[in-house]
């Protein structure tokens, strides 16, 4: 090697070891006092060991003068590049506390921006860590940094639906850039750490933090106890996903039987439909060895999203729960539900729906909330989506909810009713007071009025049963096939199977319009 390369090759030495320093042994120290890696810690935890391969390592902040003054910036406090996440290819990027708090620069910002595009553009999945005050403050970060905070996030946007995007937020991340983890399709925050604001008075302890992200607001999909946990999650979340909008998540030996019959399964429903029971218990016993990965488990707790796999191929549940709130679909849950499925439809994932709901709650105080227009983003999503879709009907299917869970009508692949369903337009209970108000009140009058209230409801609950809707195939709610509870996973199963190669089109247009 020629002794002219000498000097260019020890710049980048010296580049290179100011960059494992970042802000210095002081901040290094205070950044894992906080109880937090530091930002190359975090992607050398979740890249598959000796893969990152760093990109724009010799960026510095554009406005310090050459040969001294002002703030060292390695790498201008954003270590990202390519990594590989169990052998597949992606792109990290993690903002560094310990280079002025992690405040974001213009070249940084910059940085982030071209990530996102080469993310899109290679077609592999992008995952951001944030650790940061928010934005560096002086004329010239602010102003031009904004500008290319709008690059970052209008890339974001773009490539929504093309390649997964999954945030964690480990530390502060304030000011215009809370926007970018809450535009990223999974959200994961550390309860200790994690704090995510985008500025204005702060009225409660608890505002910002990943507990009020994820019961409050909704933002936030998965709640790590450490940095080490939330990255652990990060890789498994992945794992469900394809490596872009054109893929399939991997189909991975399970060694879970995929004609598997569960007794267990006849004991979970109460006899008596006024008492409750938790959907969680049947999902376990259905999916495969029991793994199931919940997402946004403390918001609206009476929708239950999550990933999981069958004779392991990946799927997506969304399930009404009873023991919460009777499974009602309130604004909260709703868009929930929706924006799971939007997110399913995106990458082409089976959407398994099951369904035991009394329906959308009526009432002042939930038309105020607009329970009306929420519903509709779920009729209007679930009428778009193309991806393989199945149904399990375990209990009561009754007004609009039947229909956005999923009814035959609605364009569902496979549905399917254990023999304990019922379909009505709403509750049997509400239908005997409404129509047969008359006969309740003599009855009262006349001492007998449980034993005619009885009489009444179970008239309409054998009218309401699936074994009686099912005697017309394609008048009333039709289902495929009145099933055995014990079935429903060999059902399931059977039918994604018979969807792997499935084509759905839409009618030609620019684009579709959601409610509100």
């Amino acid at each position: 090697m020629g002794k002219w390369m000498d000097g260019y090759l020890e710049k980048l030495v010296k580049v290179r070891e100011e960059n494992a320093r970042a802000g210095g042994e002081d901040r290094v120290a205070l950044q894992h006092n906080l109880g937090k890696l530091t930002a190359r810690e975090r992607i050398d935890l979740l890249a598959d060991p000796g893969t990152f391969e760093e990109l724009g390592s010799v960026v510095r902040e554009f406005s310090r003068a050459p040969g001294g003054g002002g703030k060292p910036s390695p790498a201008d406090g954003v270590v990202m590049g390519l990594a590989r996440i169990s052998g597949r290819e992606v792109v990290v990027y993690s903002l560094d506390f310990t280079v002025m708090s992690g405040a974001i620069g213009d070249q940084g910002v910059w940085k982030i921006a071209e990530l996102v595009r080469m993310a899109g553009q290679e077609q592999v999945p992008i995952i951001g860590i944030f650790d940061s005050a928010g934005s560096r403050l002086g004329f010239k970060n602010g102003f031009i940094g904004l500008h290319g905070m709008g690059d970052l996030v209008r890339g974001y946007c773009l490539y929504s639906g093309v390649v997964p995007r999954i945030a964690l937020v480990l530390g502060p991340c304030t000011g215009p850039l809370a926007q970018v983890p809450v535009l990223s399709d999974f959200l994961i925050m550390n309860e200790n750490t994690g704090f995510l604001w985008m500025g204005g008075e702060i009225r409660s302890e608890k505002a910002g933090s990943a507990e009020f992200h994820m019961g409050k607001s909704g933002q936030c999909h998965l709640v790590a106890e450490t940095d080490q946990e939330a990255i652990s999650m990060a890789r498994d979340l992945l794992q469900f996903m394809p490596q872009n909008c054109w893929g399939r998540p991997e189909v991975i030996e399970t060694g879970d039987d995929p004609e598997r019959r569960e007794e267990a399964l006849l004991d979970i429903m109460p006899e008596d439909p006024k008492f409750t029971y938790d959907m969680h218990e049947v999902i376990d016993l259905i999916v495969d060895n029991g793994d199931f990965f919940e997402i946004q488990e403390d918001f609206a707790p009476n929708m239950i999203v999550g990933f999981a796999r069958f004779d392991g191929m990946v799927a997506g549940i969304a399930a009404s729960n009873p023991d919460e709130l009777s499974g009602i679909m309130e604004p909260d849950s709703s868009d929930k539900y929706d924006r799971f499925l939007m997110f399913l439809d995106a990458f082409n994932i089976p959407l398994v729906t099951m369904s035991d709901t009394t329906a959308f709650p009526p009432g002042d105080k939930w038309e105020r909330m607009g329970v009306i227009r929420h519903g509709a983003k779920n009729l209007h999503g679930y009428s778009h989506l193309t991806n393989p879709k199945v149904t399990i009907v375990l209990r009561r299917s009754y007004g609009g909810s039947n229909i956005v869970m999923g009814c035959s009508k609605m364009g569902p692949d496979f549905i399917y009713a254990w023999p304990t369903t019922e379909f009505a337009p709403t509750g049997p209970e509400m239908i005997v007071h409404a129509v047969f108000h008359k006969q309740l009140a003599q009855a009262k009058e006349d001492g007998n009025y449980d034993d005619v209230y009885n009489f009444f409801l179970n008239i309409l609950k054998e009218e309401f049963s699936v074994m009686t809707f099912g005697k017309m195939y394609t008048t009333w709610y039709t289902v495929n096939e009145v099933i055995d509870p014990r079935e429903t996973r060999s059902r399931i199963v059977r039918a994604l199977h018979a969807t792997v190669n499935k084509k759905e089109e839409m009618p030609e247009k620019r684009r579709y319009i959601k409610p509100a």
